[in-house]
This record gives C-alpha cells, sequence and structure tokens, in this order.
C-alpha cells in the first residue's frame, strides 16, 4: 500500500500536492467547516479557535485561513493583520478571563517543532502558579560569535510601511564591564 501512495505521489504535479495538503490539513479543515471547533475570532482573513489541548484554560490558535505553511508565507498586511488580532485576543483574555499574562508561541518549520503544514500562533493566557514553563538551556556565545551573527542577520532596509509603524524608544543603557556580565 505505501509503495501505491509513493507511485501515486511521483505522478502527481507540485499544485496536485498541494491541494491534497490542503484536504488533509487539520486549520484548512476547520475553516471549511469539515472539523468542529469552538470559533473565538473570524473575518476574511484569518481564524482563532480554542485549542483543544490547551496550556491554559482560554488557549487560542489564531491562523490565516488561506493554506500558508511558514511564517515567511504571509505578506507584511497579513502578518500585521494577524499580530493586531493577536493583540486583540491578548487584551480580551486579560480583562475577561482575568489573565495576569499573555505568552505568544510560534513554531515556523519542523525544527522550530511545528507539527502541521499550516502556520498559526498560540495565544496563551497565563494566570498565577498555572505551572506552564517555558525555557530553554542558554547557549554559551564569544563575541566574535556575535559579531558574525549581527553581521548574516543585520538589515537596515525599512518598508514605508514599516517606517510609519516603529516609534522611537529611548532604550534602558546598562554599562557591563565584560561582555559576559551584560544583562540579556
Amino acid at each position: 500500500m505505501v509503495n501505491e501512495i509513493e507511485e501515486k505521489l511521483k505522478g502527481m504535479s507540485k499544485e496536485e500536492i498541494q491541494e491534497l495538503v490542503k484536504k488533509q490539513c487539520l486549520f484548512c479543515n476547520i475553516v471549511n467547516g469539515n472539523i468542529e471547533s469552538y470559533k473565538v475570532y473570524e473575518d476574511d482573513n484569518v481564524m482563532g479557535v480554542l485549542d483543544i489541548n490547551p496550556a491554559n484554560k482560554g488557549h487560542v490558535i489564531l491562523f490565516p485561513k488561506e493554506h500558508l505553511q511558514f511564517l515567511n508565507d504571509l505578506d507584511e498586511k497579513l502578518l500585521g493583520h494577524l499580530f493586531d488580532v493577536v493583540n486583540k485576543l491578548s487584551n480580551k483574555m486579560i480583562d475577561r478571563l482575568k489573565a495576569s499574562g499573555i505568552n505568544i508561541y510560534i513554531a515556523s518549520g519542523q525544527g522550530a517543532g511545528q507539527n502541521l503544514p499550516h502556520i498559526a500562533v498560540h495565544v496563551i493566557p497565563r494566570y498565577e502558579n498555572d505551572k506552564i514553563a517555558f525555557g530553554w538551556n542558554p547557549k554559551k556565545l564569544n563575541k566574535n560569535d556575535f559579531e558574525n551573527i549581527t553581521k548574516e542577520l543585520k538589515t537596515n532596509k525599512i518598508s514605508k510601511i514599516e517606517v510609519k509603524k516603529v516609534k522611537k524608544i529611548k532604550p534602558k543603557v546598562v554599562k557591563a564591564k565584560k561582555f559576559e556580565e551584560r544583562v540579556p
């Protein structure tokens, strides 16, 4: 049976494979009404539903209605809208659910823990003593590592849309005697 499926996939075009993935996609099936959900937000572009395996009461999964797999597949307008909705949901969670904080979680790509081929943002309300732990073991990098990574990632190109949204904030300067003593 596996061989038959592999042979069938080999004969399919890229578009046919993408259509097959959409038909199997959990979030696309929620959007199409094929899977029951508890919708907390919906507009023409995005949908938010309660996670059926929540980290906490009120945990929402927000995702584009269009089948997009990775965060960088979203254009600036959709990405901005998605995070406007994240902000509104966060405010509602604090106001209505009496959350004491919010975690925003995104896994874009298998290496980041994405286990469904549809980008989604988890908006997780936090409560006192909820025993949820987000953490990692910090890596030790030297100054040369930081400088090389900075060269690879640094960009000075800002679109007109970004320029309008950027507010000038005077950073708080904390002086450390050695690089390793800096406050992260």
